[in-house]
């Protein structure tokens, strides 16, 4: 589910979108699109929904995991491939964005639009 909130930068607003069952050792993925080229970014993933103010945009997901030292590629984008792990929960909600490194964005950032998965 995309829950919006994208903060725009030099190539538009980021975008990030997944792909995957969401069944144990099944492939997942995440596809981040429309951000600056060769930029620092950061993965925040959170249980819960925040919403709250950070650096001119809007940070969706509690940072419960934040993955560092990422960067996009030559286009603006990134692909996040894993196998998704056994041992999580039916109906456990993740709520996934990247911010992304910007000098065109407020304090130097932009954020991609916040996306929601649930688990089957």
């Amino acid at each position: 589910i995309d829950l919006g909130h994208a903060l725009a930068g030099s190539a538009g607003n980021p975008s990030l979108s997944g792909a995957g069952s969401l069944i144990a050792g099944s492939t997942t993925s995440l596809d981040l699109a429309n951000a600056a080229a060769q930029a620092p970014l950061a993965l925040i993933f959170g249980i819960t929904e925040i919403g709250v103010p950070f650096s001119g945009g809007v940070l969706v997901p509690s940072p419960d995991l934040v993955v560092t030292g990422l960067v996009t590629n030559a286009a603006g984008g990134a692909v996040f491939a894993a196998p998704w792990p056994a041992g999580v929960p039916s109906c456990v909600s993740l709520t996934m964005q990247a911010w992304i490194q910007d000098a065109t964005g407020p304090f130097g950032l932009t954020a991609s639009s916040a996306v929601r998965v649930t688990t089957p």
